[in-house]
């Protein structure tokens, strides 16, 4: 995995979530209140999206949503009873687990963010609409043809100030066919 969230980074945000949110199973909310007692348990949670991705997960949602109220995912199990989830992660609490949390605008919430981590078992990117990744493949080469041509005319400008021809000549070379590869992509 990527960034590693500190055992302190997660309780603090916890903490946080359980102070402003209401979870929609009230047995939800005594799993993360026993999680954030236990900080060799805590040590292997993982604030994760796609958590039924993962070998061992549990989705939570808050009142506000409109997604299920619990999920637990286990090895392709899927448990919507908290007491057994509850049993299974006290008793495998040396196994990492996954939690997924959904409330209103939760990626748009640094608390969250902040400990968010990528998913090891599912990569968002492999998700990505291919006609999406090649336009925004060709808008990325756009922007560095645009922004190596103001740095071309740039040079250029000094190149004229300091009567150096030779550089002059071969910068307006680069900018003819820096305008070809544009041209070659527009009518791509």
């Amino acid at each position: 995995m990527g960034i590693k969230v500190s055992l302190e980074d997660k309780k603090m945000f916890l903490s946080w979530f359980l102070e402003n949110y209401q979870l929609k199973r009230r047995e939800a909310m005594w799993i993360l209140t026993y999680l954030l007692n236990h900080d060799t348990m805590m040590k292997k949670v993982h604030f994760v999206e796609h958590a039924e991705k993962t070998p061992r997960g549990m989705m939570l949602s808050t009142v506000e949503t409109e997604i299920d109220p619990f999920l637990f995912y286990k090895e392709g199990l899927v448990l919507s009873n908290p007491e057994q989830a509850f049993h299974e992660v006290r008793s495998n609490w040396k196994d990492e687990l996954y939690l997924e949390l959904v409330f209103d605008n939760q990626l748009m919430t640094p608390e969250y963010i902040a400990v968010l981590e990528d998913n090891p078992f599912y990569r968002w990117n492999d998700q990505v609409d291919e006609q999406l990744s090649i336009e925004v493949d060709q808008l990325l080469e756009k922007v560095s043809l645009v922004n190596r041509k103001k740095q071309i005319l740039q040079e250029i400008d000094v190149a004229l100030e300091k009567n150096n021809k030779q550089l002059f000549r071969s910068l307006v070379k680069e900018l003819n066919e820096l305008e070809r590869r544009k041209d070659h992509q527009i009518t791509k």
